[in-house]
């Protein structure tokens, strides 16, 4: 059975086989696509071109860098090769071409965002900013909440650092990676590493981040499905890997992406409010943002800050010291009663990050049901075959 057949569930172990499904050649086309138009745009001397020629690369560029944070999402809830060794060199890739470490994608969002939804341990809650014009909150939601990203994130690590874990060792290489990159590339030019690597990175990161705002502001944290707003446009959801599926995906946050939409169909869309599902994001944008309309809940109703079981008040620490490196759903409710810090058990019998099971190098053993994915490796089943 290959990975994109109708049972999903059962992918079957072939000798040589590396990818856990064969849509992520989508992914690794869209990596190589990226790199060589940073390339091509290199050797461009941009001295002779128009601004108006520059100004287009460089959104270009800025799409294919968004498209790289959307892996580094991906890939952290739901790591795309069997080999965990692979998985380890492939997070140094994302890492360089989302410009920051893909490992840090696990504390802030994994482990506060999808377990902590809109609460004070979720850093990047949508109440944050609360200006009457809706264009003011787009455009300020990531300067906002850059900082405390930061700081979540190195509190994780240094926690991590300190038990010896191989988490914060792949943070190190990541990060190195991306510093070498941008060093070296730096003394060659800086003005065109200025142009066309740094500045479209910044901007897809801030796009990844702020799109969280579309996601989940107004909706309701605490409910089944209405918790978030997906844009199911076939166009959109082909170039960021069905990311618009979000609801199912904060359900099931280590559901590999190709499996996103069929999900939706049969769970959310059936069920959720249809105010909730957009099928053109760009027409969201507009009547949401530029228009000068009221801020307001999933159910029309007026919004008020910090919205539907939101949370005020400063960030909370979470449990940094904790082994896990994915959620089990989205109720913030649910994460407090599995326990008081938030550390979720039920994270699957699995080889995790680097090959060593779990953060700190446990092989986590908990449900089968692969609610979650499996963590840079997979599960041989008595019947010889893998359970992504």
């Amino acid at each position: 059975m290959s990975a994109g057949s109708d049972n999903p569930e059962v992918v079957k172990q072939r000798p040589g086989r590396l990818l856990r499904y064969s849509e992520d050649m989508r992914t690794l086309f869209f990596a190589g696509a990226y790199f060589a138009a940073t390339a091509a745009a290199w050797r461009v001397d941009w001295s002779q071109r128009s601004w108006a020629e520059v100004c287009c690369t460089c959104g270009l560029l800025t799409l294919m860098a968004f498209q790289g944070c959307v892996t580094v999402h991906n890939c952290a809830h739901c790591p795309p090769f069997v080999s965990s060794t692979l998985n380890s060199w492939w997070f140094l890739v994302i890492s360089v071409w989302n410009g920051a470490s893909a490992t840090a994608y696990i504390p802030g969002h994994n482990l506060g965002h999808h377990k902590y939804l809109q609460s004070r341990q979720d850093v990047i809650r949508t109440s944050k900013v609360d200006h009457s014009y809706q264009l003011f909150n787009l455009l300020s939601y990531f300067p906002r909440i850059y900082p405390a990203i930061y700081k979540n994130d190195m509190a994780y690590f240094e926690a991590q650092r300190e038990l010896g874990r191989p988490v914060y060792e792949q943070f190190r290489m990541d990060t190195a990676a991306v510093l070498t990159f941008y060093a070296v590339l730096g003394v060659l030019n800086f003005k065109s590493f200025f142009w066309i690597v740094l500045i479209p990175q910044v901007v897809g990161k801030d796009m990844i981040v702020t799109l969280n705002l579309l996601q989940h502001d107004g909706c309701d944290p605490e409910h089944d499905v209405n918790h978030s707003r997906n844009f199911t446009g076939p166009i959109l959801n082909y170039f960021v890997f069905n990311n618009g599926y979000h609801a199912i995906h904060h359900m099931m946050p280590g559901k590999h992406w190709s499996q996103l939409k069929r999900l939706h169909d049969t769970k959310v869309a059936p069920v959720n409010h249809p105010s909730l599902d957009h099928p053109n994001i760009l027409r969201y944008l507009f009547v949401t943002f530029v228009l000068p309309t009221p801020r307001t809940n999933y159910d029309g109703t007026p919004y008020v800050n910090p919205g539907i079981h939101g949370e005020l008040g400063p960030d909370k620490p979470w449990h940094y010291s904790q082994d896990s490196l994915n959620a089990t759903g989205s109720d913030p409710r649910q994460q407090r009663e599995v326990s008081g810090f938030g550390e979720a058990r039920d994270q699957g019998e699995a080889p995790a990050l680097f090959g060593k099971g779990d953060a700190s190098g446990h092989g986590a053993k908990a449900k089968a049901d692969d609610a979650t994915g499996v963590w840079f490796g997979a599960r041989p089943t008595p019947a010889g075959e893998l359970r992504p």
